[in-house]
């Protein structure tokens, strides 16, 4: 949260998703940030091991099938089978509203500039 406020972005939420954040206990989690009033964007920023990054990858791209998501989200997934998570996103950025980022520092500058835009 302190590098949203960094970049001049003011964080409405913050979620912790833990280990086991997919299916779905993700889909509603999705769903409640994307109804918050305040929530302008979404940042979804994993790293390490213990949550497999394709299935929150999944997870999200079925809870974006299921309510249509209306806030764009930026995603930074670094971790077990991110790269599988980046293939999955590839060529549905635009059709999922996913800003797809690697960098940390990045994702965090974007999500503040998408949120600012709107």
């Amino acid at each position: 949260m302190d590098i949203i406020n960094m970049y001049g972005g003011s964080p409405a939420n913050f979620l912790d998703v833990g280990g086991s954040a997919e299916g779905e206990a993700l889909i509603v989690a999705m769903k409640l940030l994307n109804d918050d009033s305040q929530v302008k964007a979404i940042f979804v920023n994993i790293f390490g091991g213990i949550l497999r990054c394709d299935r929150l990858a999944e997870s999200i791209i079925a809870a974006n099938k299921l309510h249509n998501f209306t806030k764009p989200i930026v995603l930074r997934l670094k971790g077990t089978n991110s790269d599988i998570a980046k293939e999955m996103i590839s060529g549905k950025e635009k059709e999922l509203n996913i800003h797809y980022i690697e960098d940390f520092d990045t994702a965090a500058q974007t999500v503040c500039s998408v949120a600012a835009s709107l």
